[in-house]
């Protein structure tokens, strides 16, 4: 066996410089991850010269101060969520003039001017509820 210098160290290591935040953060969370995505966190940290858990760290730092929710199905369901609310609103507006409309024709035999242009927007507002519908089909195919 070869004689060691007790100055170097038995093998070779790789010095490393991260800067240190002083004082240290007081705050962990716990991810539980599948074995997947566990190797993707560290593939993608050994690629941005961090540890796994200081890669996660500033991803999921980075998502929220933008204010961007993890990416995916449920990003594309919000938003068709959001169309149906707005398709909601629409409907109930419509009816509420439907309801001025019949009154006013009660009153004088006559419907209002705005009645046509009333109508026009509820088939507007049904042919765009029929195509967030169709999306939502899709998606739960």
């Amino acid at each position: 066996m070869a004689a060691m210098d007790s100055d170097q160290p038995a093998w070779p290591r790789k010095a490393r410089h991260r800067a240190h935040n002083r004082p240290a953060r007081p705050h962990a969370v716990l991810l539980r991850l599948s074995d997947e995505e566990k190797a993707a966190i560290e593939a993608a940290a050994a690629a941005a010269q961090l540890t796994p858990t200081g890669y996660a760290a500033k991803a999921a730092v980075a998502a929220a101060s933008a204010g961007q929710a993890p990416g995916g199905v449920n990003d594309d369901l919000r938003d068709l969520q959001h169309e149906l609310f707005a398709a909601r609103r629409a409907v109930a507006m419509f009816g509420n003039n439907v309801n001025q409309a019949a009154a006013a024709f009660n009153a004088n035999g006559r419907l209002p001017d705005w009645a046509a242009e009333a109508v026009r927007l509820c088939t507007t507002a049904l042919v765009r509820l029929d195509e967030v519908i169709s999306a939502i089909d899709r998606k739960l195919r």
